[in-house]
């Protein structure tokens, strides 16, 4: 086992690899501090325009690939070292905000009524409810109640 744990201390490979996690450790921090910005402006770039800025959405993205690739190589996930070891991820442009489909659509329809035939005007009245019947309650049997028998009245006689 000795034999086995001088092989190991003596390679160069492991220690190549921890100068490399430490590199990567102090660029994990950084991306942090850098998501942490991406997350206010992209909130605030929202507040004030009603839609998230898809170049920020997109760096947001990449920014978050690279932190999974960092984390899955300092925990030996992996043997391919993340940028600035290799080139910086760059994923595809991802689908459109949920915001962004609906206000597409809704500008669709827009363009699409404009385009067709005016829309007959309709009166402002509506039409009149529905009248049901009313529906009849059945009636409840009559309590008989038992009839008091009348006070005799005797008058005396004087």
């Amino acid at each position: 086992m000795s034999q086995n744990l001088k092989e190991n201390v003596t390679r160069s490979s492991i220690w190549l690899r921890l100068i490399s996690m430490i590199v990567l450790a102090i660029a994990f921090n950084v991306a942090e501090i850098v998501i942490f910005a991406v997350v206010i402006f992209q909130f605030l770039v929202t507040l004030f325009t009603g839609k998230p800025n898809s170049q920020l959405r997109q760096f947001g993205s990449n920014l978050a690939r690279y932190i999974q690739q960092i984390t899955s190589f300092m925990t030996f996930g992996t043997e391919e070292k993340p940028f600035p070891f290799s080139s910086w991820p760059d994923e595809p442009q991802q689908e459109p905000f949920v915001s962004e489909v609906k206000e597409t659509q809704a500008e669709k329809t827009e363009k699409a009524e404009t385009v067709s035939e005016p829309r007959k005007a309709t009166s402002p009245r509506r039409p009149a409810p529905r009248r049901t019947p009313a529906k009849a309650k059945p009636k409840a049997p009559a309590k008989t109640a038992a009839k008091k028998p009348a006070k005799a009245t005797t008058k005396k006689k004087t």
